[in-house]
C-alpha cells in the first residue's frame, strides 16, 4: 500500500505541473484532483489497483489533449512550449510505468505474496502434507516384519532363524499396538487405520497363542525328562533362548505368561522336592557325622536355589516392569526397596514369591532334618545354625551358630537343677551328667567357632556354663552318697575339663575347682578313714594331755593310766591280722561310695594310705618318746602298711 501511495503522489505532482504549464482553467484542475483522488485506499488486490490506475491515466491523457488543444488555439509561441513540456511528461510517464512494472515483479517474488495463496499452491501444499501423513502411518503400521501377518503363527520356533523372525514380528507388533494410545485421534478415526489395528491385534493374539503353546510343550517335555534323568539344570540352557518371548508375553499377554510361570513352578517343584527329600533321607540315615551330611544337604539346596533364582529372574523377568520399557531393550526395574535389578541376595517380592512356589516343601524338609540331628546330637541345632550361617554369609556366618550356642548354654543352665534331682534317684550319685556336657560343648564349639574369630564368645560361654555347674555341684545331695564324695568326684571332673580347655579366662575358676576338690577329698578321708587304731589313738591323746599338763614324757609311764602294762594291753587289741581286716572293710566302704566314672578310687585309697602312715608315724614317735626302754612297738611297720594297702587294692 505504501508503494502504491508513493506512486500516486508522484503522478499527481507531475500532472499538476503539466496543467499549470499549460494554463488549464481552474475547473479542469479541480476535476483532475478529483480524478487522482484514491477512492479505495484499503484495496489490497494489486491487479485491480493496476486496472484502476490505468483508467485514471486514460482520463488524464484526455485532459492533456484538451489542454493542448486549448493552448494551440491561444497562440503559436505557447504551443511550442507546451509541446516541449508534453514530450517531457511523456518521458516521465514512461519511466514511471517501468518503475511500476519492477515493483509489481518484486511483489510477486515475495514469500508472503498474495499470489502464493492461490489454488494451485494450496493444492500442492495439501498434497505434500497428505503424503507425509501417509508415510508416517505406513511406518507405524507397515513395518517390514509385519508384511506377512498370516504366516506368523506357523513360524518354526525350534530354529534360531524362526525365533529371530518371530521375535522381530512380535517386537514390531508391540511397538505398533502400544503407539496406538499416543496416536492423534484424527488418525485413529481413519477406517483403514482401524482395520489395520484390528488385524494387528488378531495377529498378536495368534502369535501369543503359538508362543504359549510351544513353550508349554517345551516345559512339560523338559520336566518329564528331569524326573527320570540326573541332569541338573539342563533345562536352563534349552529355555534361555526363549527368554525374550517370555518378556514379550509378560507385556502383551499377561494371562498366558502367568499360565507358563505356573506350569514351570509346578513341574520343577515336584522335581526339586523329590531331590531334596532323597538327600535329607540319606543324611538322616547316616550313622555319624550328621553335621557333615547336613553341610552336604545345604550345599545341594544352595546350588539349586541360586541356579533357579538366577535363571528365573532372567527368564521370567521377575521384578522387572516390562510395560514401562521404552522399547529399546533396556530393563526397567520395579522399585522394591533399593530399586535395583534382580540379583542373588537382593531379590524383590516377585522373585521371593516365585521361589516359594518353586520350593514349597524345602523349609519343612530342612526343619525335619535339623530336628533329627538335634535329637541324636545335643549340639545338632548349633551345628546346623553354624553350617547354615556359613552357607548364607560365608565365614561371617558363624553368627547364626553363635545364637545356637547362646541357646544351648541357656538350655543347659536351666536344666542343671533337674539333672541334680535326676542324679539323686540313682544308686550312686557319681559324676553329674552336665559336667560331661561341658566337655562335649567345648569340643563342639572349638571345632565350629575357634577358627572364626569367636574367642571372646567362647570364653563367655565356658565361663557362664562352668560357673553354673560349680553352683549346682555345691548344692547337690544324694541319699546314699556322702556329700564329700559328690563334691570330690564332680569338682575333680570339672577341673579336668577346664584344664583341658587351656583358656586363660577360666584360670580362676579352674583353681577354685581344684581347691574345692582337695577340700572334699580331705573331708572324706578324715571322716571315713578316721583312726584305724582308735583305742591306741585315744590312749596317746591322754598321754598328750598329761604332757601338756606338765608331766615329762619319760615320766608318763609311771602313771597308772599310762603305764607300760596298760600300753601293752592296748597294743594287743590291734594285731596285724585285725588291722588288715579293718583295712579290707574300709576299702569296701570307699568302693561303695565312689563311682566308676569318677575314677578316684585309687586316689582316695592312696590318700588313706598316706593318712594311715602319718598316724602310724605319729604314734610310733610318741611311744619312742614316752616309753624308750620298754621295748614296745606298733603291730605293723611302715612297710607292712604299704604292703597291706597294695595287697588290698590288688585283691579288689
Amino acid at each position: 500500500m505504501k508503494l502504491e501511495e508513493g506512486l500516486s503522489k508522484e503522478w499527481d505532482s507531475k500532472v499538476a505541473t503539466l496543467v499549470e504549464a499549460a494554463g488549464v482553467a481552474t475547473p479542469s484542475e479541480a476535476a483532475l484532483s478529483a480524478l487522482l483522488e484514491d477512492a479505495e485506499p484499503s484495496e489490497g488486490d494489486a491487479e485491480r489497483r493496476e486496472r484502476r490506475l490505468g483508467s485514471q491515466l486514460a482520463r488524464l491523457e484526455a485532459l492533456n489533449v484538451a489542454g493542448m488543444l486549448a493552448a494551440a488555439t491561444e497562440g503559436g509561441g505557447r504551443g511550442a512550449s507546451l509541446q516541449a513540456r508534453l514530450d517531457q511528461a511523456i518521458g516521465a510517464g514512461a519511466a514511471l510505468t517501468a518503475r511500476l512494472r519492477r515493483c509489481e515483479a518484486l511483489a510477486r517474488g515475495a514469500p508472503d505474496a498474495v499470489h502464493a495463496r492461490s489454488g494451485a499452491a494450496r493444492a500442492d501444499a495439501n498434497a505434500r502434507a497428505l503424503l507425509a501423513e501417509l508415510e508416517e502411518i505406513y511406518r507405524w503400521l507397515e513395518a517390514p516384519p509385519l508384511r506377512d501377518l498370516d504366516s506368523l503363527p506357523e513360524v518354526a520356533l525350534n530354529t534360531a532363524e524362526g525365533r529371530a523372525r518371530a521375535l522381530a514380528a512380535g517386537e514390531a507388533l508391540r511397538v505398533a499396538l502400544r503407539a496406538e494410545v499416543t496416536a492423534p485421534a484424527a488418525r485413529r478415526r481413519l477406517a483403514a487405520v482401524r482395520e489395520r489395528l484390528r488385524r494387528l491385534a488378531r495377529a498378536k493374539e495368534q502369535l501369543a497363542a503359538a508362543l504359549a503353546r510351544h513353550l508349554n510343550n517345551a516345559l512339560i517335555h523338559l520336566g518329564n525328562e528331569a524326573a527320570h534323568e540326573a541332569r541338573p539344570h539342563r533345562h536352563h540352557a534349552e529355555l534361555l533362548p526363549y527368554a525374550p518371548f517370555m518378556r514379550w508375553l509378560k507385556d502383551m499377554d499377561e494371562k498366558a505368561f502367568e499360565a507358563l510361570a505356573r506350569v514351570y513352578a509346578g513341574t520343577w517343584a515336584r522335581v526339586y522336592e523329590r531331590e531334596v527329600r532323597v538327600a535329607c533321607e540319606a543324611a538322616r540315615a547316616a550313622p555319624d557325622a550328621a553335621d557333615r551330611h547336613l553341610d552336604e544337604v545345604l550345599g545341594l539346596v544352595e546350588a539349586l536355589c541360586n541356579a533357579e533364582q538366577d535363571f528365573c529372574a532372567h527368564f521370567f523377568y521377575l521384578d522387572v516392569d516390562v510395560k514401562g520399557d521404552s522399547g529399546d531393550g533396556e530393563r526397567s526395574e520395579k522399585s522394591d526397596g533399593a530399586g535395583e535389578g534382580p540379583r542373588r541376595g537382593g531379590a524383590g517380592a516377585e522373585t521371593r514369591r516365585f521361589m516359594a512356589e518353586l520350593f514349597p516343601s524345602l523349609e519343612q524338609e530342612l526343619v525335619a532334618l535339623v530336628g533329627h540331628i538335634e535329637r541324636h546330637d545335643p549340639y545338632g541345632a548349633m551345628r546346623a545354625l553354624a553350617c547354615a550361617g556359613r552357607r548364607v554369609l560365608g565365614d561371617g556366618g558363624a553368627g547364626a551358630g553363635g545364637r545356637g550356642a547362646d541357646r544351648a548354654v541357656a538350655e543347659r543352665l536351666a536344666a542343671l537343677p533337674d539333672a541334680v534331682k535326676a542324679a539323686a534317684r540313682r544308686p550312686k550319685c557319681g559324676v553329674l551328667p552336665f559336667v560331661g556336657e561341658l566337655e562335649e560343648l567345648s569340643a563342639a564349639c572349638e571345632r565350629i567357632f575357634a577358627a572364626g574369630g569367636r574367642r571372646a564368645d567362647l570364653d563367655r560361654w565356658y565361663a557362664t556354663l562352668a560357673g553354673g555347674m560349680v553352683h549346682a555341684i555345691e548344692h547337690a545331695e544324694h541319699p546314699r552318697t556322702p556329700r564329700a564324695v559328690v563334691h570330690m568326684e564332680n569338682y575333680h571332673r570339672l577341673h579336668a575339663a577346664l584344664s583341658a580347655l587351656r583358656v586363660p579366662a577360666l584360670e580362676a575358676l579352674r583353681r577354685e575347682c581344684r581347691a574345692r576338690y582337695a577340700e572334699a577329698l580331705r573331708l572324706y578321708v578324715t571322716q571315713y578313714f578316721g583312726r584305724p587304731l582308735e583305742r591306741l589313738a585315744q590312749f596317746f591323746e591322754g598321754v598328750a594331755e598329761a604332757v601338756a599338763g606338765g608331766v615329762r614324757e619319760e615320766e608318763v609311764c609311771y602313771r597308772a593310766a599310762f603305764s607300760k602294762h596298760e600300753l601293752r594291753r592296748v597294743l594287743a587289741l590291734y594285731p596285724a591280722a585285725e588291722v588288715r581286716r579293718s583295712l579290707h572293710r574300709l576299702y569296701r566302704t570307699v568302693e561303695k561310695h565312689l563311682s566308676e566314672e569318677g575314677g578316684l578310687l585309687q586316689v582316695v585309697w592312696r590318700a588313706m594310705q598316706e593318712e594311715f602312715i602319718a598316724q602310724h608315724a605319729a604314734l610310733g614317735a610318741r611311744i619312742a618318746a614316752c616309753y624308750p626302754a620298754a621295748g614296745l612297738a606298733l603291730p605293723l611297720t611302715t612297710q607292712d602298711i604299704l604292703d597291706a594297702f597294695s595287697d588290698i587294692a590288688r585283691d579288689h
